[in-house]
């Protein structure tokens, strides 16, 4: 009886204690990191969620992948192909791409990788059926050539200076060239890659499992299985990563950044992102049709009190739609729309709407009452919307807030808020790639289904200057556009950039090879390096 009682007083101890996630004496090697939102599906070019990517990222390899220096490195490719090394030629008006391919890898059923997945791709993203996000650079490829099963060479009709940003994953032709239904297939929720970790389940609202790839072509990972665990509330991450349930926690909410750097046994990076926050206007709307009204709403919001008020001065005010990391940026255009309610206002007077007796402007009998969303959850987001609010309440807007879960707000069209156009004025963040190139985003023909502009913005000029860029390799030259390109749109304002990020990590001390990347890429762009540290227990 005695032994019993202690047994059971030991049980209870136990079941007391936070329970660690990952490698332990004796204990399977499991990773855990915190994934804010839900993906809304696994099949890389049908998402554009951050938390998506995040996800889809340890299964998926493309011939290309960039580095934590934002630099071009080899995944499924051998090398990376440039004129230099005759991987690139031009050929009439067009140029061809060759890459040479590894050989021995393997799906992730044991099939051999070859270059008629490359192709494969291709033909899935130039399908019109497919809703595939962007079709950008591939909508310019004439065919891809296989020569041979570890050779690809993409014709381009068209010189296309960002082709190293193109087949960012490869599809498996053997699995997918016979389905019916790209849109709605089984496998855009349990796909099958050539990457080191295998999809294993999803449990919806919880969290995706995976488990270590023993085909990896570098070699199996060290952790055996990685989980994404759904925590969209911040406070529940962090005392979930002081108690160790999860091990790594990206985009530390700032008002925790002091709080997790006490924490024993986790470790905090702060980087510099090629992301930035903005607030877009739909412009398909008849309050933001008028430039004058956009110019007033620039005016009236101080961005020096978001970064300072709301995030601690670790951001910083944005002016340009390029990232000052990128050799794109123009620093001329700093403070281009300085805090002015008094010249806000004044613009509002020209473009005709008077302030009513309850200090809300009309126009035509219409109230300026518009709605505002932004990412349901995310605090730091939100206060910035209610001073934004604020700010515009002093200039005689009427501002309702109209906030959606990340996975309603950022879904795949025609489903998601921001994708079909279901907005007046939306705050999120736009994260940029090494190459500037943002035709996607802006020209008058990427309007979504067919792209990422989601602001509906058209401006013939400024898609010339956008597709010039794209058709030489030549950077002064392309640096000379895209300067151009943020020109005309710090005047136009189809959305305002507001701030620079610079991302917090916190990620256990147990885990080595860890290594924040400030580009699209995402932090689990080398997931295959992370290892358990000799020692990992962590204080209970």
């Amino acid at each position: 009886m005695k032994q019993a009682s202690l047994l059971l007083l030991a049980a209870v101890i136990l079941a007391g204690c936070p329970q660690r996630s990952g490698a332990r004496d004796g204990g399977s090697r499991t990773i855990v990191v915190r994934s804010p939102q839900e993906p809304d599906g696994l099949n890389p070019y049908l998402t554009g969620m951050s938390a998506a990517v995040d996800a889809y990222q340890p299964i998926f390899s493309g011939l290309l992948a960039v580095d934590d220096k934002m630099a071009f490195v080899p995944d499924l490719a051998l090398d990376v192909p440039t004129e230099e090394n005759g991987g690139v030629a031009t050929e009439g008006k067009g140029m061809v791409v060759t890459y040479h391919l590894r050989k021995g890898v393997k799906w992730h059923d044991g099939e051999p990788f070859t270059s008629k997945d490359v192709a494969f791709t291709q033909r899935v993203i130039a399908d019109p059926k497919v809703l595939v996000v962007e079709r950008q650079g591939h909508d310019l490829i004439d065919r891809v050539e296989t020569p041979d099963p570890y050779t690809a060479k993409v014709h381009f009709k068209e010189v296309y200076a960002p082709y190293l940003q193109l087949f960012k994953a490869i599809l498996p032709a053997h699995i997918l060239e016979h389905e019916a239904d790209l849109n709605h297939a089984a496998f855009n929720r349990s796909p099958i890659g050539t990457g080191p970790f295998k999809f294993d389940n999803w449990r919806s609202g919880d969290r995706l499992a995976y488990k270590a790839n023993p085909y990896y072509f570098r070699g199996t990972p060290a952790f055996d299985r990685l989980e994404f665990k759904v925590v969209p509330d911040d406070n529940a991450a962090f005392v979930q990563l002081k108690n160790g349930v999860i091990d790594v926690y990206q985009t530390v909410n700032l008002s925790q950044y002091r709080a997790v750097e006490k924490l024993d046994g986790v470790k905090i990076y702060s980087t510099p992102a090629l992301l930035w926050e903005h607030l877009s206007f739909n412009t398909e709307k008849p309050y933001f049709q008028d430039v004058k009204v956009r110019q007033a709403i620039a005016l009236a919001i101080d961005k020096n009190v978001l970064a300072d008020k709301v995030y601690d001065g670790v951001y910083k005010p944005a002016w340009c739609d390029q990232n000052p990391l990128s050799w794109a940026y123009s620093p001329d255009l700093v403070n281009d729309w300085p805090y002015s309610p008094e010249r806000a206002r004044k613009l509002l007077d020209e473009a005709g709407w008077k302030p009513g007796a309850d200090g809300v402007r009309s126009k035509d009998g219409k109230r300026f009452s518009v709605s505002f969303s932004t990412t349901a959850g995310k605090k730091n987001r939100e206060t910035a919307q209610l001073l934004i609010r604020h700010f515009l309440k002093q200039v005689g807007i009427e501002v309702k807030i109209a906030n959606y879960a990340g996975v309603s707000l950022f879904g795949a069209y025609p489903n998601g808020i921001i994708k079909s156009g279901k907005f007046d004025m939306a705050m999120w963040a736009w994260e940029s790639g090494p190459d500037p190139d943002n035709l996607n985003s802006w020209h008058s023909e990427r309007i979504p289904p067919n792209g990422s502009n989601q602001t509906r913005y058209r401006n013939k000029d400024l898609d010339k200057v956008l597709e010039a860029a794209t058709r030489t390799f030549r950077q002064p030259e392309r640096q000379a556009l895209y300067r151009k390109a943020s020109h005309i749109l710090a005047k136009d304002l189809p959305n305002i950039p507001l701030l620079y990020w610079t991302v917090l990590d916190a990620a256990s001390t147990r885990l080595e090879g860890f290594r924040p990347n400030p580009s699209s890429a995402g932090n689990l762009w080398n997931v295959y390096e992370w290892r358990p540290k000799a020692t990992t227990a962590r204080p209970s």
